[in-house]
């Protein structure tokens, strides 16, 4: 997926953040696990995260700047008691989004509760980051 040409649809309409620097970028490659998507890395590398309507009737989507998602997912004790998952944002109230990156060749996006992180509550929304992002633009628009 081409993150650039994403960001300057005129249906991606989220408010942005200024592109992670390269220090707090590498700073998060080391910390976070391996096997994140290439494609959440990119959209982290231009928009260090950001938020919107989003779809998946959460009517809201947060994807956390890369300063904060370490913290987030210790917080929400994700790595302990959902190994296997990373956290990476929310809908703004109680579902947490996270990759399913047990497997080494690419990752779902799924959705878990904040109050019940647990393997039995995860529902899996996308097959990837990259369909995530799609169903975000088409929530305002073909792009």
């Amino acid at each position: 997926m081409d993150v650039e040409k994403l960001l300057a649809s005129p249906h991606f309409k989220w408010e942005r953040r200024e592109p992670a620097d390269r220090e707090a970028l590498e700073g998060f490659r080391t910390a976070a696990p391996p096997n994140l998507p290439n494609t959440y890395l990119k959209f982290m590398r231009a928009t260090n995260g950001g938020s919107g309507e989003g779809p998946f009737n959460a009517g809201w989507v947060e994807v956390w700047p890369v300063g904060e998602a370490m913290e987030r997912n210790e917080e929400l004790g994700i790595l302990q008691r959902l190994p296997g998952f990373f956290a990476f944002g929310s809908d703004g109230a109680d579902r947490v989004y996270v990759f399913d990156i047990r497997e080494e060749d690419g990752a779902a996006v799924c959705s878990v509760s904040a109050e019940k992180v647990e393997a039995g509550g995860v529902d899996e929304l996308t097959g990837s980051f990259s369909e995530f992002l799609q169903r975000i633009v088409h929530v305002h628009g073909n792009a």
